[in-house]
């Protein structure tokens, strides 16, 4: 007589499901030339983002000062740009990686000078530019999309999926990116969350998302997409000469 074991078998996933991640700490980032801050896990690892080919001399690359004061004159606006060193590069900025072993899975964000200052009224084409380089990526499939205007700030976000390495060794990997395109005064910053897989991308967001929920813009920047008071201080530049800032330089 042959007795058929009834004891309850036990599964072993293959994996086992992850610890969910936790912040050890958060460390702020600050801008060299001021354009921006940006918070960030302490324990993910910071690397430098910068292009080879500058674009404008040091000079002429500090983010704008508010309205200075009499006091402050030429002078002290010729310091302040020294200060931030160097020639302005096309593409400046920090990325921060959760995993060193995941060099895909990052958070980056860098600044870029757009040469020209962009007002409210750009928003379509803006976003006709934004949505064409989408439609370039493999595959692109946009979840979500906004955009936002204050005063003249602009602000396109993004949430898309798109395949990448597609090719003859196989079907490549789907990424999926949170990413912001902010259009400061003269300045395009760009905030993204990518992840190397779609469930990479859900199991680092939270903390990722900190990095978007607290990144802050200096006053001087607010101050320039600021259409009631650029129309003010246009205004009163016009009327007064010695003022250091002509209605040209702030018109809207």
């Amino acid at each position: 007589m042959t007795t058929e074991s009834t004891a309850p078998t036990t599964l072993t996933p293959a994996h086992p499901p992850r610890e969910t991640p936790k912040f050890t700490g958060v460390t702020i980032h600050r801008d060299p030339r001021g354009r921006f801050s940006v918070r960030y896990p302490t324990n993910w690892h910071l690397f430098e983002i910068r292009s080879n080919e500058p674009l404008v001399d040091g000079e002429h690359a500090a983010p704008p000062q508010p309205a200075a004061t009499p006091k402050a004159g030429k002078k002290k606006r010729r310091r302040e740009a020294k200060a931030d060193g160097g020639p302005v590069a096309a593409r400046e900025g920090i990325g921060f990686l959760p995993d060193s072993r995941d060099p895909v899975s990052v958070f980056t964000v860098w600044a870029s000078p757009l040469g020209q200052r962009i007002v409210a009224e750009d928003l379509p084409d803006l976003k006709a530019g934004v949505d064409e380089a989408l439609q370039a990526l493999e595959d692109c499939r946009v979840e979500a999309a906004s955009d936002t205007v204050l005063g003249n700030l602009i602000r396109c976000e993004r949430i898309y999926t798109f395949r990448e390495g597609a090719g003859e060794q196989g079907a490549g990997a789907v990424r999926k990116r949170k990413q912001w395109l902010l259009y400061v005064d003269t300045w395009l910053i760009c905030l993204t969350w990518q992840g190397s897989s779609v469930a990479e991308y859900e199991y680092w967001f939270a903390m990722a998302n900190h990095s978007f929920l607290t990144f802050e813009l200096p006053q001087a920047l607010w101050f320039y997409t600021d259409r009631e008071l650029l129309g003010q201080l246009s205004a009163t530049s016009a009327a007064a000469p010695g003022n250091p800032y002509t209605a040209t330089e702030l018109s809207t």
